[in-house]
């Protein structure tokens, strides 16, 4: 009998090495399958024991399909009442096209009329159809104008395997990654080989090292193989059960000597040692794995490699290293890649291969391991690299691991890109940086010492510059060096102590506070900026790394180790831990709210857990006199747009002169915060996002601005100002920071440009001023030019004041963001 097990693209070398292991004579690799002869016997155990394998298929029959009348008497001649069990229900799926049949759900009518037809020839009854849970599927493949047909022997995919006790238990958010590419992970590093191999001596059975453990998934696979459980063993339908072929005895058979395989495996269960730089990661694998009910050890220990030496002990059996970044958040990854290069570095460890799976040009590469394959993966709509490379030994004989298929290569997603050493970048991470602190830096690049001696000698001035303006969040570098093409934004949290005494001063003081960057009070800014200094020791730090996109013509594995040298440089130059460096990459918005969503932890689950200070554990900061709430975690930005530090003076300095203030377009609400200050006596802050005015309201009352004088409103900001501007509500001083693009469902059928719209917006925004009252309005457009002439037709002055905006540390992007006071002519 002819069959086929389906796979994912880049799987099939690995699977037909496994289907030679479970004893298939000759498997034959093709694109996304991997064919094979054999015995109902030989189908059984492919899919009770493969670990790769999507499907296992059954072909019935090939014929001429040039035409609908061709695939329809091609489905009626097959013999379908020997074939489907009685009673058995249907289900038909259709794939491929030809000009005659370019449409899959006409195909698998007609296929499925022909099945009918003949079941109704042959036995007087038509079978019963269900879609969602046939007994039997049935598979048409088209190509050309040949096509096949084939029944599926696995009912719903071998990859759906993981218990619903694990699913259950897994922290929300987390998807743990799909079985068969953990197997595929484990497959490449010879590790099943190395399972089998132990059992077959009856010594001690490999230990798998796995140094970014992420959602636990390579974790439950690894187990299955160390303990010999079948994946399939948990399963109780099946696709062949309606089959007219499937031969009860057999599977009864197969699956007793499964049973007794795990029990036989069980004496001797083995070891896993575990860990990841990510907490959120640590806590995710525990929890999977103890729903998992994994028979065999798991250590899961902290990230260091002092750690792992003491975990693996001595007497170390043989092993492979693993690690899942693929979801790992870009800030951490420099910290899993200098674990990697660490561990390996470790006696243990010099014999073990490592397979590395990652997001593309995010790759392993240590000094004396030599990368034996790359392949690319596609799961789902995510694109993955799984990077392998040769144990210490092995690199110095030649001799490849078992996994290495004896030099068989693999290609990744139909590009061939399988890779040898020879044809590997030769970044690897050889040269090294100190940065002062007596322990050098390993670079991935060698030319990243020059962005280190850059940072150094950058967050110097900055550091001086900020103490002296009384300073604590601000921008460090910016793209300094053309190829380092990021941002560095520093944070510094104000302890809650000083804070208190702070906002104390503050509100003893009315609308006194000057803190901001261009405040006339010189004394009160030498005052800040000592005790700035003072406090120096007692505050922690975060940096923000924004990166920008490369070029196209930039290799992309080239800047992927850039920004990784980034990553590792710049919280030792600026003093701040690992764990508080976040990385951001800045894309265009597809629409929906003005400040994107992060969602590099989703898979992590979500967001911190609050703390004692803040409702959503968010970091406390000041500015200007005043304090924030910030958030590193859940947005592209993180609260308060440090480039308007002087705008936010400005609102502050207008609103000493005004009674009421309105902010539109508010996002968290800092500005409001600094009109209520400068002592205004009433405000009205609106924006879409109910999250972002919650947040608002959090800002003010942290600066004990509280009370009925204070609105909040969530509402579409461009029909609010057109329903206001029908009534009788004014405002003194407006301030106005729109985005550059919106098409949010909550917007309805409109869209907002601001290039565009802006003349209609300021048309508004000059309709709800109180005669004498005046306007700040600012976008980020780095294009943006205001319509002059319209907005001059329209009685409206515009006096760009952009120049005057631009603080000292975004000086070498003086377009981050347009700024002009708009009068009523």
């Amino acid at each position: 009998m002819e069959f086929y097990a389906s796979c994912p693209a880049a799987f099939e070398q690995a699977l037909a090495r496994e289907l030679r292991a479970l004893g298939i004579r000759r498997p034959r690799p093709l694109k996304g399958r991997v064919s094979f002869e054999g015995s109902v016997r030989d189908a059984y155990r492919v899919c009770l024991w493969s670990h790769l394998a999507s499907r296992v298929l059954l072909v019935l029959g090939r014929f001429a399909c040039a035409t609908p009348n061709d695939l329809y008497q091609g489905a009626y001649d097959l013999p379908w009442h020997e074939i489907i069990r009685p009673g058995a229900s249907i289900a038909v799926s259709a794939h491929g096209t030809n000009p005659e049949l370019r449409n899959s759900r006409f195909s698998m009518q007609k296929a499925k009329d022909g099945i009918v037809d003949r079941m109704v020839d042959e036995t007087g009854s038509r079978p019963a159809v269900d879609t969602h849970a046939p007994d039997a599927r049935i598979v048409l493949t088209i190509r050309g104008d040949r096509a096949s047909m084939s029944l599926d022997l696995s009912g719903e995919p071998l990859f759906k395997r993981l218990s619903r006790t694990v699913l259950a238990r897994a922290p929300q958010g987390v998807d743990i990654l799909r079985p068969d590419y953990a197997a595929l992970v484990l497959a490449e590093t010879g590790f099943p080989e190395l399972c089998q191999s132990a059992r077959d001596a009856g010594t001690e059975p490999p230990v798998l090292v796995d140094l970014a453990c992420a959602d636990g998934g390579v974790l439950l696979e690894a187990a299955a193989w160390l303990t010999d459980r079948a994946p399939g063993a948990a399963r109780t339908r099946w696709g062949f059960q309606g089959w007219a072929g499937h031969d009860r005895a057999i599977w009864r058979e197969l699956l007793a000597e499964a049973r007794e395989r795990e029990l036989a495996a069980s004496r001797r269960p083995g070891r896993i040692v575990a860990t990841d730089p990510d907490e959120r990661a640590v806590e995710a694998s525990k929890r999977v794995v103890a729903a998992g009910r994994i028979a065999c050890a798991v250590d899961i220990i902290d990230p260091k490699a002092d750690a792992l030496r003491r975990a693996l002990g001595r007497n170390v059996p043989a092993g492979v290293i693993v690690a899942d970044t693929s979801v790992m958040a870009p800030d951490v990854i420099p910290s899993a890649l200098r674990l990697a290069t660490d561990a390996a570095a470790l006696a243990p460890c010099a014999s073990m291969p490592i397979a590395w799976l990652s997001r593309p040009h995010g790759g392993l590469r240590i000094p004396g391991r030599a990368p034996s394959s790359t392949s690319n993966l596609l799961l789902g709509s995510d694109e993955l690299q799984l990077v392998c490379l040769a144990s210490a030994s092995a690199e110095a004989t030649g001799t490849p691991y078992p996994g290495a298929g004896a030099g068989e290569p693999h290609s990744g997603k139909g590009s061939g890109s399988n890779r040898t050493a020879d044809q590997m970048p030769s970044r690897a991470a050889r040269a090294t940086v100190d940065v002062g602190d007596g322990k050098p830096i390993p670079l991935l690049v060698p030319e990243s010492e020059q962005f280190a001696r850059r940072l150094i000698k950058v967050a110097r001035q900055r550091r001086k510059w900020a103490r002296r303006e009384g300073i604590t969040c601000y921008r460090v570098y910016d793209a300094d060096l053309p190829d380092y093409s990021a941002a560095i934004d520093l944070y510094e949290e104000t302890p809650v102590e000083a804070d208190l005494g702070q906002r104390d001063r503050g509100l003893a003081g009315g609308g006194n506070r000057l803190g901001e960057e261009h405040g006339h009070d010189g004394d009160r800014n030498e005052l800040d900026a000592a005790h700035a200094h003072a406090a120096e020791p007692e505050t922690e730090r975060w940096i923000v790394v924004a990166e920008y996109a490369a070029p196209k013509t930039v290799d992309p594995e080239l800047a992927r180790d850039r920004m990784l040298d980034i990553l590792a440089i710049a919280p030792r130059v600026l003093g701040v831990p690992p764990e508080h460096v976040h990385a951001k990459t800045r894309q265009r918005s597809r629409g929906g709210s003005q400040y994107g969503k992060q969602s590099a932890s989703v898979r992590h689950g979500g967001s911190p857990q609050a703390d004692a200070t803040s409702p959503l554990g968010d970091v406390l900061i000041r500015e200007g006199g005043l304090s924030f709430t910030v958030n590193f975690n859940d947005y592209l930005d993180t609260g308060i747009f440090l480039d308007h530090r002087i705008t936010r003076g400005l609102v502050r300095e207008h609103a000493r002169q005004a009674r009421t203030f309105l902010n539109l377009f508010a996002y968290t609400g800092t500005a409001t915060c600094y009109a209520a200050d400068a002592g205004v006596e009433e405000t009205v802050t609106v924006d879409l996002s109910n999250t972002y005015l919650d947040w608002a309201e959090r800002n003010m009352a942290l600066n004990g601005f509280t009370g009925s004088a204070h609105h909040f409103v969530r509402d579409d900001v461009l029909a609010w100002v057109e329903q206001q501007v029908r009534g009788r509500n004014r405002w003194d001083l407006i301030f106005c920071d729109p985005p550059t693009f919106s098409n949010s469902s909550r917007m309805g059928e409109r869209t907002w440009d601001v290039q565009r719209d802006h003349v209609e917006l300021l048309k508004g925004v000059v309709g709800l001023l109180e005669q004498g009252g005046v306007a700040i309005f600012s976008c980020n457009l780095r294009s943006f030019k205001p319509d002059v002439e319209a907005l001059r037709a329209a009685g409206i002055g515009l006096e760009d004041i952009t120049e005057r905006t631009i603080p000292e540390d975004f000086q070498r992007n003086k377009r981050i963001h347009h700024c002009y006071l708009v009068r009523r002519l």
